[in-house]
């Protein structure tokens, strides 16, 4: 987990970058909600040296299941982007905090919840995704460092993990941009879908090879 987070460090740091490259970037929304994770992150990476990974593995399929179901409704049950109000943007806050608790716990499907959670506050696939990285960056690198004073980083699987997904991150921010936002959609519901059989199965213990 502590290596994960260098990695993510840099993958988040690279799509950020491609985002704003693409002025796609909505900094004035990304930036708060950024350094809300970052304090929630705080908070969960100092837990995360004592929790049980198999408890946690159960509760995010759950969690991850309400939202999926969530997601395929979101023009019924989302909100327009047009009509947020202050206090949508503090429970966007709020929800982030505790994304921001989590994501320093347990990084698996962070950025998928993040993005989907965004969607339902009316913003775009592409500018969810977007936001989503600045989050991830901030949460990410708040982990990092608690991770790293504990001693718990295999620097060179980190860096080697880092510029591996920031170059496939950049080539996937590319793609997505050309294919628009079905194509995205799409793969986020593959993605979704995957994340939570995979933890079931490692909820349950449950081997297929």
């Amino acid at each position: 987990l502590g290596t994960q987070k260098l990695a993510a460090v840099i993958l988040e740091f690279a799509s950020a970058a491609k985002f704003q490259k693409e002025k796609i970037l909505d900094k004035k929304i990304a930036l708060p909600l950024g350094i809300i994770a970052g304090v929630g992150s705080f908070f969960g990476s100092n837990l995360a040296i004592s929790i049980n990974e198999t408890h946690i593995n159960g509760v995010i399929a759950v969690l991850l299941s309400i939202i999926f179901i969530l997601f395929l409704n979101k023009d019924r049950i989302g909100f327009k982007k047009e009509h947020l109000t202050r206090k949508h943007y503090i429970l966007l806050g709020m929800i982030t905090f505790f994304l921001g608790i989590w994501g320093g716990i347990f990084s698996g499907g962070f950025g998928t919840f993040v993005t989907m959670i965004i969607v339902l506050f009316g913003f775009s696939f592409i500018e969810s995704a977007a936001i989503g990285r600045v989050i991830g960056f901030f949460m990410s690198a708040i982990g990092f460092i608690i991770f790293a004073q504990h001693q718990l980083i295999n620097y060179s699987y980190g860096l080697s993990l880092g510029i591996g997904f920031a170059i496939g991150g950049w080539i996937g921010i590319h793609i997505s941009l050309k294919k628009g936002e079905k194509y995205i959609k799409n793969l986020l519901s593959i993605i979704i879908l995957v994340t939570i059989v995979q933890l079931l199965l490692r909820f349950f213990h449950i081997k297929l090879f």
